[in-house]
């Protein structure tokens, strides 16, 4: 199916379902990928959002970390009633993730590049954007994969 793209002040707001049928939920003249929340099985089944994540290495040295992976999933968006493709998924509005090989250490997504396109009053993140993970502090762009199919 299409693409559907939104352009210009948007707010979206109440119960929506957007391409139900296939097809992207893109964003803005540049077209980027709204992100939406990792599908179920929950990760680390879903693909993750980012490979590319600062390992988290806690403990210390000389114990072995954790989890140091690099993965990055959202799990959880602040904006649970615009709902992207089949099956629905919550569209990221600001929210929660988690990174490591199996999601371990939590953070949390950053306001976005996009500033027009609102869910509730809150801009949509898209493919690009990124969140702190808690334990270092260190950003993970969400880049490979924006959770759409």
């Amino acid at each position: 199916m299409a693409d559907l793209t939104l352009k210009g002040n948007l707010n979206l707001v109440g119960n929506l379902k957007l391409n139900p049928d296939g097809g992207k939920v893109l964003i803005g003249d540049a077209g980027l990928e709204a992100l939406v929340e990792a599908s179920s099985p929950p990760p680390p089944a879903a693909p993750p959002h980012s490979n590319a994540g600062i390992p988290v290495i806690l403990p210390p040295p000389p114990a072995a970390p954790v989890d140091p992976g690099p993965n990055v999933w959202v799990v959880n968006s602040f904006n649970k009633t615009v709902v992207a493709g089949t099956p629905a998924k919550a569209i990221v509005a600001l929210g929660m993730v988690m990174q490591g090989n199996i999601p371990t250490w939590p953070g949390m997504m950053l306001p976005g590049q996009n500033s027009t396109v609102m869910a509730n009053f809150i801009p949509v993140n898209v493919k690009g954007d990124q969140a702190i993970i808690f334990p270092t502090g260190a950003p993970a762009v969400l880049s490979a994969n924006s959770g759409q199919t």
